[in-house]
């Protein structure tokens, strides 16, 4: 008479054996993909670190120029800013190197002579000068401006 396979007597304890090393490599391949995330977030948290001084406030009116009246604006995540001259590149950044932390927002500005940055009923000018590549920074609310040296945006992350 032919033997059923399902007849085969169950060895106790493998599936626990399984379950457990299954368990243990999910959690070896999820810290690898969370580490190599955390080294992304950070390296490209560094490029967009300004690596000049800070940038001098602007106090009182622009001055007058019959080519450029007002500053060139733009609208982005809610912060409007603005240039007299240049280029302007904007791209968020991750607060922390692990998933969660926050964002906030990094622009670089190719020679702008001053930067306008408004952040809910707060408006700052600064002025850089011209030609002085700039990077201004919004985190929680607050906008900083420091030069750098960079004519060329950092790479975007």
């Amino acid at each position: 008479m032919a033997r059923n396979v399902y007849d085969a007597p169950v060895k106790k304890g493998r599936g626990f054996a399984m379950l457990a090393v299954v368990g243990v490599a999910a959690v070896v391949l999820i810290g690898g993909v969370l580490a190599a995330l955390g080294q992304q977030r950070t390296a490209a948290a560094e490029r967009w670190t300004p690596q000049g001084p800070e940038c001098p406030v602007w106090e009182g009116a622009l001055p007058v120029s019959k080519s450029r009246p007002d500053l060139l604006s733009f609208d982005y995540a809610g912060v409007t800013l603005g240039r007299w001259f240049g280029h302007a590149n904007c791209v968020e950044l991750y607060k922390t190197a692990l998933p969660g932390g926050g964002v906030y927002q990094a622009c670089h500005f190719t020679g702008p002579d001053f930067v306008r940055v408004k952040v809910g009923e707060q408006e700052t000018t600064y002025r850089p000068g011209v030609g002085k590549p700039t990077i201004v920074t919004i985190r929680d609310g607050v906008a900083t401006c420091a030069t750098d040296p960079r004519a060329a945006a950092p790479a975007k992350p």
